[in-house]
């Protein structure tokens, strides 16, 4: 198998290349993703009774911490722009992971709608950024 990461950096590579050097960068990260949050699965004990509004502040950390992925995937990298597409597909990826992390929390934790709130939001957020990336390629 080739690989075609050179490929996704080339603006002057034709678009069925670029395309494939995104989906195996990006496969490559959520590889490296599944595998962290596999770990982290195993090594979190369960943690039931916790207090409300710890509950409450986790889950706030961690949206917040999404909102600083979502900042820093939508601000411009003015200092090499040949790197946009890479850094765009590693951040996507990161928001997944970061979400399916606040989702395996809530679930430790025991609360459900937290899961089903991380999860959904990682996955349409993950669906967003790497349609978006796809479908813009053929403009930088």
């Amino acid at each position: 198998m080739k690989l075609y990461w050179t490929e996704l950096l080339d603006s002057q590579a034709p678009l069925a290349l670029r395309r494939c050097g995104l989906v195996q960068l990006s496969g490559l990260a959520l590889v490296v993703q599944l595998f962290h949050l596999g770990l982290a699965w195993l090594a979190l004990p369960q943690l039931p009774g916790l207090p409300l509004w710890f509950v409450w502040a986790l889950s706030g950390f961690f949206a917040l911490l999404l909102l600083v992925i979502g900042v820093l995937y939508f601000r411009p990298e003015a200092r090499k722009p040949q790197l946009e597409p890479a850094r765009k597909a590693f951040l996507s990826a990161l928001w997944l992971g970061v979400a399916c992390l606040a989702a395996i929390f809530a679930a430790r934790m025991g609360f459900d709608l937290g899961v089903a709130l991380f999860l959904a939001l990682g996955l349409v957020g993950y669906g967003a950024a790497f349609g978006g990336l796809w479908f813009g390629l053929d403009k930088t």
